[in-house]
């Protein structure tokens, strides 16, 4: 319905709606339509925020190793995550289908781009999966070669963090994590193997970050910050088998907390 004040009208006239603007304009635009989402329309739109929430779990469970990233990283990481959930959702049974490597394109993603780990490792540390057992090998490097330091720092923390999710059934365990420091004085660190023990239909992604400091005496002022921290993902591999849930506990006590949490939902 439209009303006449004066000359001027205002309100709805068939599918036009006039109205004059705080500053005192009359516009004239078209009534808002309202839309009815198909199956298919909600189905996708679901599945596009689910992809948002599981890359935010991951993001969570590697933050140990991740530090600071740019400003862009966010959408970065979420379009693989996306690209990735929407090739193996299988609309009819409403479940994924993952492979071993389905996860495979997150390998080297870099958190900092205006600080990539490739720039200040110069070795490439490899990951592989001997039946429930994840095992991480970084090569033996040369301090100053392979391993950089920028000036006016002495100790380098290397971090690594790995997340433990089952997609399918929504659930996460506490992330897995191994850190040491080396020394600007040190010449040569010799090859290291970190073994951990992971659980069937996980997805684990494994990232690694460089902490620098300055240590003077036993105080140690830390030199990374937004516009600069190396850290990027090694590898990514979904474990085999079926994912089969812990017994009941019979704990009573509400303040331990369960193996495998709950973070994320789907809702399609």
């Amino acid at each position: 319905m439209a009303f006449l004040n004066g000359d001027e009208l205002s309100g709805l006239i068939g599918p036009m709606v006039i109205r004059r603007m705080d500053n005192g304009k009359v516009i004239v635009q078209t009534k808002p339509r309202q839309y009815t989402q198909s199956k298919k329309t909600k189905s996708t739109t679901g599945l596009f925020g689910f992809g948002s929430k599981v890359a935010s779990r991951i993001r969570a469970q590697l933050a140990s190793a991740i530090g600071y990233y740019d400003p862009s990283m966010i959408n970065r990481f979420n379009t693989p995550i996306k690209a990735v959930l929407n090739h193996c959702y299988d609309k009819i049974t409403k479940i994924f289908n993952f492979e071993k490597d389905s996860f495979s394109r997150l390998t080297d993603f870099e958190f900092n781009i205006k600080s990539p780990l490739i720039n200040f490792l110069w070795v490439k540390p490899e990951m592989i999966l001997v039946e429930n057992v994840l095992k991480l090998t970084i090569p033996t490097f040369t301090v100053g070669k392979q391993l950089i330091f920028p000036s006016d720092t002495n100790v380098c923390q290397m971090t690594i963090a790995i997340t433990q999710i089952n997609i399918n059934q929504e659930l996460e365990r506490q992330e897995l994590m191994y850190d040491f420091e080396i020394s600007s004085d040190q010449k040569n660190v010799l090859s290291r193997e970190i073994l951990f023990d992971v659980e069937n239909a996980t997805l684990c992604i494994a990232s690694l970050g460089l902490y620098y400091f300055k240590k003077t005496g036993d105080i140690k002022t830390p030199y990374n910050s937004k516009a600069f921290n190396p850290a990027n993902i090694i590898g990514a591999i979904i474990t085999p088998g079926v994912y089969v849930p812990p017994p009941a506990s019979r704990n009573i006590h509400k303040s331990t907390s369960p193996e495998w949490s709950r973070s994320f939902s789907i809702k399609f």
